[in-house]
């Protein structure tokens, strides 16, 4: 039995560089501090003291509608840009061991560069420095625990959300946005030493296609989820409406519109904990 899981292990990742590694460590420890507070928020909700993603987000959108618009645009944006301009599709470049010697370059002009090791797109045509992992990991950890953790102690006992938007915030701040915003401008660009999720996706599925289209259908079940929140729930809601609406437009006598008024129709806050 180990024996064939060692062979299965070195079949299928075996030869992974640094870069890749990086990747799978870094998305993989995402994860993990995302998925344990939703799952402690969603099935210990009375010992969490922060909600979970989707109800921040639904919160959110809740008292902002236009925030929703946000949401959409950035997914397609994301799933755009991973479609469009994948690695592979960068701005003008040096050919690397041309066999007769001569050089020349490949590469679409119209297009940004990209950095070496987290495959962001950058302005800079220079080498892009590498950013300390130990450092940069070590800053974002103490920032995000000790933000969340005054937070939770300034605020409202039965208001959650400020720690939910200070905890899963912080942790796009760092994961995402501040990684793609180093490595941007045309000088002094710093490159965070991981490939975007997008990359490591694709690597993943280059080793395992299985496991990559598992994880690619989880994360649009996910975006469906918070931008339709508290979606798949809605479901028997937009069901019991459309009954509701059925059952007055064929109410013709006093009995039958006392009958459809019994129909449950509620308008509340997303729960915190929902799931």
């Amino acid at each position: 039995m180990a024996a064939g899981i060692e062979r299965w292990w070195r079949f299928h990742f075996s030869n992974i560089d640094r870069r890749e590694a990086w990747g799978y460590g870094v998305w993989l420890f995402f994860g993990v501090i995302v998925l344990v507070p939703e799952l402690w928020a969603a099935f210990w909700g009375n010992s969490a003291k922060w909600p979970t993603i989707s109800g921040v987000t639904g919160a959110l959108e809740y008292d902002h509608p236009v925030l929703a618009l946000v949401v959409v645009g950035v997914i397609v944006l994301c799933v755009y840009s991973a479609l469009r301009y994948p690695p592979t599709r960068t701005g003008v470049l040096p050919v690397k061991d041309a066999g007769d010697g001569g050089g020349g370059v490949e590469g679409d002009p119209a297009l940004p560069y990209r950095t070496p090791i987290g495959g962001r797109l950058t302005l800079s045509t220079s080498p892009v420095r590498e950013i300390g992992a130990g450092l940069y990991f070590g800053i974002a950890l103490l920032v995000i625990g000790v933000c969340t953790a005054v937070a939770a102690i300034t605020t409202d006992i039965d208001d959650e959300f400020p720690v939910g938007r200070t905890l899963y915030g912080l942790t796009a701040l760092f994961w995402v946005v501040i990684p793609s915003l180093l490595a941007w401008p045309k000088r002094f660009a710093a490159d965070v030493p991981f490939p975007t999720l997008f990359e490591t996706v694709r690597s993943l599925e280059r080793r395992l296609r299985v496991l990559a289209l598992g994880i690619t259908a989880g994360l649009v079940i996910l975006l469906i989820h918070l931008v339709l929140y508290p979606w798949p729930s809605i479901i028997p809601d937009l069901s019991r409406l459309h009954r509701n609406y059925k059952c007055q437009a064929r109410a013709s006598t006093p009995e039958k519109q006392l009958e459809c008024m019994k129909l449950p129709r509620a308008e509340v806050k997303p729960s915190p904990v929902a799931p």
